[in-house]
C-alpha cells in the first residue's frame, strides 16, 4: 500500500527511470503533466510497480494543470503563429495544422519556472509569444546563461539526447508556449513520416549551426587566452 510518506521512482516517457523522489515532487510531476494515468511509478515501500491512476493518494491530482505552466484547452495555435519559427517558414498550412495536432498551448506568468533543472528531458517548447531565461542557481547566486524570445524553442537537446533538463527556464513575462512531448513526437514520425522528416532535417541544420558557432567562438577565445600568454 503506498502512501504520501512513500518514495518513489518514475519510468518517464523517454524509457530512462528517475528518482527516488517524494511524493509532492511526484506531484508536481503531474501537475506538469510529466506523469500520466498509465505512467509506471515504483514504490520503494512496497517494492512494486503501479500505473499512475492505481496510487490512491496520488489519484486525485490527475488531469489537473500546473501553476507554472498551466496547460490551455480550447484555445487554439494558428498556423501563422508558427511561421515565426525558421523550423516551419516553408511549410504550408496544411502541414502546421497537421503538426499543431500534435501539440498543446501551454501559459506561463512571469517569474514562475517551466523547466527544472534534472526533470526529464520529455519535451520540446516552441515560444509563441513571451521570453523565457535559462538559469542556473550556483550556491544563492541566479546565473542567467541565455534569454529566448517568440519565434524560437528550447528542449530540443534533452528531448533528442534523452538526458535530464541541464537547467531551469523562467518566463520572463506573460508567455505562450506550445509542448510537443517525446510521445506525440514518436506518433508523428508514425504518422505523417514526411512532416517529421522535414522538421527533423530542419532541427537537425539548426542545431549544427548553433555548435558550429560555439566551436569558433571557443577557438577565439583560445587563440586569444594563446596571444596574451
Amino acid at each position: 500500500m503506498t502512501t504520501e510518506s512513500d518514495t518513489y521512482k518514475i519510468w518517464a516517457a523517454d524509457n530512462m527511470i528517475y528518482g527516488p523522489i517524494d511524493f509532492p515532487t511526484l506531484r508536481d510531476w503531474v501537475f506538469e503533466n510529466r506523469i500520466l494515468s498509465d505512467t509506471w511509478i515504483h514504490s520503494e515501500r512496497a517494492n512494486a510497480w503501479y500505473h499512475a491512476s492505481e496510487i490512491d493518494a496520488l489519484r486525485p491530482h490527475l488531469n489537473l494543470g500546473h501553476a507554472a505552466v498551466r496547460t490551455i484547452h480550447g484555445s487554439a495555435i494558428h498556423a501563422e503563429e508558427l511561421r515565426q519559427f525558421s523550423v516551419f517558414a516553408g511549410m504550408s498550412n496544411e502541414l502546421l495544422e497537421e503538426f499543431i495536432g500534435f501539440g498543446e498551448l501551454c501559459e506561463a506568468i512571469p517569474d514562475e519556472v517551466i523547466l527544472k533543472k534534472n526533470d526529464p528531458g520529455d519535451a520540446i517548447f516552441f515560444i509563441l509569444s513571451g521570453q523565457v531565461r535559462v538559469r542556473l542557481t550556483i550556491g544563492r547566486e541566479d546565473k542567467t546563461l541565455n534569454k529566448i524570445p517568440a519565434g524560437q524553442f528550447f528542449g530540443e537537446m534533452a528531448m533528442f539526447t534523452q538526458a535530464p533538463r541541464s537547467a531551469d527556464v523562467v518566463a520572463m513575462e506573460a508567455t505562450r508556449l506550445m509542448r510537443v512531448s517525446n510521445q506525440a513526437f514518436l506518433q508523428l514520425i508514425k504518422d505523417v513520416p514526411a512532416l517529421a522528416a522535414t522538421f527533423l532535417f530542419t532541427i537537425a541544420s539548426i542545431m549544427a549551426h548553433r555548435i558550429s558557432e560555439t566551436n569558433s567562438n571557443f577557438q577565439k577565445q583560445v587563440a586569444g587566452d594563446f596571444v596574451w600568454r
